[in-house]
């Protein structure tokens, strides 16, 4: 009786930590095209940064597929379980 009492609480977890670890995914994606960016403009030495510009941008647009992703792989799950 008291197993059936944890399971919401561990679901609710789980969940936390799925998305908890996707947040941290995102933000590493991001970090990295805009380090990417910044290194290249730098080489290249122009004066607008175009390539931190459009390399960050490339990581919210990756960031956030892997979250969609993540999202539709938890729904299927759950309509699973059903």
């Amino acid at each position: 009786m008291d197993s059936e009492k944890n399971q919401p609480d561990k679901k609710n977890f789980n969940t936390f930590a799925r998305f908890s670890t996707v947040g941290i995914q995102m933000g590493v994606i991001i970090a990295g095209f805009a380090w990417l960016g910044n290194f290249l403009d730098e080489k290249y030495k122009l004066k607008t940064p175009w390539w931190t510009l459009g390399l960050t941008l490339f990581g919210v647009a990756a960031g956030l597929t892997l979250v969609i992703r993540e999202a539709i792989k938890m729904s299927k799950r759950n309509d699973e379980k059903k």
